[in-house]
């Protein structure tokens, strides 16, 4: 059964964010561990195929991955934080859906989402609910506010009714934070695959405000490790994905958007042209983006 907060009476409510991390002293981060950790052993064979829906169990299966339905009572005490994949719908194309559960069963070296968690829980003070498999939140669940941070990509496009258009709105403006990716900057002759569904996202969400690029200055590339360089996910292409945009409140990131993919790089494709520092680069920035949002 879900959690069902009333998003009318509890609009002004802001989502809890400082439980998360353990201590008073706040943050701790260490050198991000090499080895066995975040470089690729040996490569596993892509899936590529459909995602398929276990009534019974309530969670998504493709190829050797399973992605588990996560509610807000699977963590009662909220003294956790969980790395949660939405699910969005969309589609274009000869594609009625949309690919939300990219890199999560579409796998290359192993779980992304699974990754990125154990890397997060091992490298920083923050109180990671590591699980078994990959955790997603549907975008109509009422429990979608319960959660602080919320992950989202793909390839294929997002179209939302203006009813989740309003919810996400909702979710931001109390404070919660989304962090999104284009899963190819490459495509559609450097377009993107959902780069730009993305731009309509911010549009539909905020038209009042303009996406701007974020300077390497912002707090968001220092809250636990220093980036001046931009180095991106697993890929960096000059003109194309490399610089993040953002949707803010006054100088708060509300909406992160990455176009160089983090979450392949976390995935463990090959990184190019920075290869495994690239690769190192990737996993810090996505902790540097959990941490800001947990505590802006």
């Amino acid at each position: 059964m879900l959690i069902n907060p009333n998003p009318i009476e509890e609009k002004t409510q802001p989502l809890s964010r400082r439980s998360f991390i353990k201590g008073a002293a706040g943050f701790a981060a260490s050198a991000v561990a090499s080895g066995s950790l975040i470089q690729p052993a040996a490569a596993q064979f892509g899936w590529r195929g459909e995602l398929y829906y276990d009534a019974s169990e309530d969670r998504y299966l493709g190829g050797d991955g399973i992605i588990e339905h996560h509610y807000p009572e699977m963590n009662p005490t909220g003294e956790k934080f969980t790395f949660v994949r939405l699910k969005y719908p969309g589609g274009t194309g000869r594609y009625r859906e949309s690919d939300w559960w990219t890199n999560i069963v579409n796998y290359y070296y192993w779980q992304s989402d699974k990754k990125f968690a154990q890397v997060l829980a091992a490298n920083t003070s923050i109180d990671v609910e590591l699980r078994e498999h990959p955790q997603y939140v549907d975008i109509d669940d009422a429990g979608l506010f319960a959660y602080p941070y919320l992950f989202m990509t793909g390839h294929r496009g997002i179209q939302l009714s203006k009813e989740q258009v309003w919810k996400l709105r909702e979710y931001l403006e109390r404070g919660g934070f989304l962090h999104v990716e284009d899963c190819d900057a490459r495509l559609d002759r450097g377009r993107g695959g959902l780069r730009p569904y993305v731009h309509e996202l911010m549009e539909q969400v905020y038209p009042e405000k303009q996406r701007e690029t974020l300077d390497m200055s912002h707090p968001i590339y220092h809250t636990l490790y220093e980036h001046d360089e931009y180095m991106g996910g697993d890929k960096l292409i000059p003109g194309v994905c490399d610089a993040d945009e953002a949707i803010m409140d006054g100088d708060r990131v509300m909406l992160y958007f990455c176009p160089s993919d983090l979450n392949c790089a976390w995935e463990g494709r090959p990184c190019s042209p920075g290869g495994e520092e690239q690769r190192e680069w990737a996993f810090k920035q996505g902790m540097n983006v959990v941490a800001y949002a947990l505590t802006r």
